[in-house]
C-alpha cells in the first residue's frame, strides 16, 4: 500500500500544495455528524478538492461553495435519504463517488442511476470500489500522469 508521504510528493509535485485551512474538517464532520477517515484527513492538508484524474472533486475546502462535499452530501441526505455514514465526494458525468465513513471499502464509485443503492449495498451494474481513499487518491494519481503522457 502506498503511504500517504508518498501521494503527498507525488501530488506536489504536479499541482503544488492546496491544503485545507485549519478546522474545516472538524466543521464537516461536526455539520454531517460522522468522523472522516484518517487517510482522507492527511490528504486533506494538501489537497482540498478540484481536478484530479480528470475528475471534477468537490471542495473540501470551501463550505460556503455549493459544489462542496458538506453541501453535496447534505442534499444527498435530503434528497435521497443517503445514509450519514456517505459523503459524497464527486459526481463525475452519469456517476457518483462516495466515501464511506464508517466501513470498507471507503469509496465506492457507482453509476448515478444507482445513487440509491450505496445504503443498501446492492447495485444491478458494476461499481467500483478501493479499500482506502489512500488506494483510491493513487488511482486518481495514476490517472492524471497518463493523462499527461
Amino acid at each position: 500500500m502506498v503511504s500517504v508521504r508518498e501521494l503527498m510528493e507525488r501530488y506536489i509535485s504536479l499541482y503544488g500544495e492546496e491544503p485545507c485551512a485549519e478546522g474545516v474538517l472538524a466543521g464537516i464532520e461536526a455539520a454531517l455528524n460522522i468522523t472522516l477517515p484518517q487517510g482522507f484527513k492527511q490528504i486533506s492538508k494538501f489537497y482540498s478538492g478540484g481536478m484530479l484524474g480528470g475528475i471534477s472533486h468537490y471542495s473540501i475546502a470551501d463550505s460556503s461553495d455549493d459544489y462542496s462535499i458538506l453541501n453535496e452530501t447534505l442534499k444527498l441526505r435530503h434528497a435521497i435519504e443517503l445514509s450519514n455514514e456517505y459523503v459524497v465526494i464527486a459526481e463525475p458525468p452519469g456517476s457518483i463517488i462516495y466515501m464511506n465513513v464508517v466501513r470498507k471499502p471507503e469509496v465506492i464509485w457507482c453509476d448515478a442511476v444507482e445513487a440509491r443503492s450505496v445504503n443498501t449495498g446492492f447495485f444491478s451494474g458494476a461499481v467500483d470500489t478501493w479499500e482506502t481513499y489512500e488506494e483510491f487518491f493513487d488511482y486518481l494519481l495514476e490517472r492524471e500522469v497518463q493523462e499527461r503522457l
